[in-house]
């Protein structure tokens, strides 16, 4: 079942990134054309672009870590990947652990910040009905399915470890 909703997470953050960066693109695209090409600037063409660009790149974070997409150190997991064995695993699983860490300390004032911008909504200087605290909302979503995606990883470790240790000690008593 968790399969099934990481797959789906996975794949809706990937469709919604796409399509916020064709978005944006074509909206760059137009605006470039219409300031140089026709000298008819639409002024809050630009604002549009970079809204939806700045929520594109935000949600492209819980995209990479559904990937298990973080910063890692690749000496010593190549280190580790030479030795062989359950190392690797635990290897794994220690850094989920530290990334799923980090997450918790982001989501407190992350957390406070969403509920405070739900309370005192704040709108764009050229696109008037624009609401940018969408962003800090996005941001706010982001760091929930990347805990998501994070334990996801974390439950597989742990699953591998044990099925490691259950072959292993399998073999023992043959």
């Amino acid at each position: 079942m968790l399969k099934i909703i990481q797959d789906g997470l996975t794949k809706l953050e990937n469709i919604l990134c796409s399509i916020g960066l064709l978005v944006s693109t074509f909206l760059v695209f137009v605006q470039v054309i219409n300031r140089y090409w026709l000298h008819f600037e639409i002024m809050w063409l630009g604002d549009m672009a970079l809204y939806i660009f700045v929520s594109t790149y935000i949600l492209a974070i819980a995209l990479s870590a559904s990937f298990k997409g973080h910063i890692a150190v690749e000496m010593v997991q190549a280190k580790i990947a030479k030795t062989g064995g359950p190392a690797m695993s635990v290897y794994k699983l220690v850094i989920n652990i530290i990334s799923f860490v980090i997450i918790l300390l982001f989501a407190n004032p992350i957390y406070t910040f969403f509920m405070r911008s739900i309370k005192y909504p704040e709108y764009g200087t050229l696109v008037r009905w624009f609401n940018t605290s969408w962003l800090v909302y996005i941001l706010f979503v982001v760091v929930v399915l990347s805990g998501f995606h994070v334990l996801y990883h974390i439950s597989g470790d742990i699953h591998e470890l044990r099925k490691s240790y259950w072959e292993k000690t399998e073999g023992r008593r043959e």
